[in-house]
C-alpha cells in the first residue's frame, strides 16, 4: 500500500519543509473522480436547484486523501492529493451528475447566484478510507436537507452513509472505489430529490 503519513504530523512536516537537510519529496499525484453516467431522453421533473458546498470539520477542509487504519489516528496517503478540496470535490461531483441528468434543469451552485426554487444543504462528516478487520472500505457520511427557497421550509432531510469495499491495496483502486461510490451516492440522491419535490408538489394547495 502507498505510504501513509499521520494527519497529526502534517503541520510539523510543513514547518520543516524548508530545511535543506531533508530529502526532496516525490512529485505529488493529483487524483480526480470519474464523472457519473449521463441520463438522457427524459423530460425535466425538477427545475431550479442550487447545490451548496457542504459544511465539514477541519480535517475534511483540505485535499489530502484520508485513511483511518484500524485502531490508529487518521492518516493520509503520502504524495497524493485530490484535485480539489474535499467539500468542493463532493459538491462539484454531485452538481455535475445533476447537470448530466435530463430530469433536472437549471441546476447551479452558490458560486453562480442564479435564481433557484430549491436549495440542497448538506454536512459532510466523513470522506475517507477506513479499515475494519483488515478490510479497507471507502466511507462517505453526512446529512442532507432540501429547502424550499421562498419560505425556507425544509421539505425533506436524510442521512448519508455509503460504504464500498476496496478490492486491492493500490491507491488507484482506492480512487476507483471512490468514483464508484460517488456514482451510487449521486444516483440515490437524485432519486431522493425527485421523490421529495414530487411529494411537495402534491401537498401544495
Amino acid at each position: 500500500m502507498k505510504a501513509l503519513i499521520s494527519a497529526a504530523l502534517l503541520s510539523v512536516l510543513a514547518l520543516s519543509s524548508g530545511c535543506s537537510l531533508l530529502p526532496e519529496s516525490e512529485p505529488v499525484q493529483i487524483w480526480q473522480l470519474t464523472p457519473a453516467p449521463t441520463v438522457e431522453k427524459q423530460e425535466p421533473s425538477l427545475t431550479g436547484l442550487r447545490v451548496l458546498r457542504p459544511q465539514s470539520q477541519d480535517l475534511l477542509n483540505g485535499r489530502h486523501i484520508l485513511v483511518v487504519p484500524e485502531g490508529e489516528p487518521v492518516s493520509v496517503y503520502a504524495d497524493a492529493r485530490w484535485s480539489a478540496m474535499i467539500p468542493n470535490l463532493w459538491r462539484d461531483y454531485l452538481l455535475d451528475a445533476l447537470q448530466r441528468d435530463s430530469r433536472f434543469a437549471r441546476v447551479s451552485s452558490e458560486d453562480v447566484r442564479v435564481q433557484a426554487r430549491y436549495e440542497l444543504v448538506s454536512r459532510l462528516d466523513a470522506f475517507q478510507t477506513e479499515y475494519r478487520a483488515g478490510q479497507a472500505e471507502v466511507v462517505i457520511r453526512g446529512y442532507l436537507q432540501l429547502v424550499q427557497m421562498d419560505n425556507r421550509e425544509v421539505l425533506a432531510e436524510r442521512r448519508m452513509d455509503f460504504r464500498e469495499p476496496v478490492p486491492g491495496e493500490a491507491l488507484s483502486e482506492v480512487v476507483a472505489t471512490y468514483s464508484g461510490l460517488m456514482a451510487r451516492q449521486s444516483d440515490e440522491i437524485r432519486r431522493w430529490l425527485l421523490e421529495a419535490t414530487a411529494r411537495a408538489s402534491v401537498s401544495q394547495p
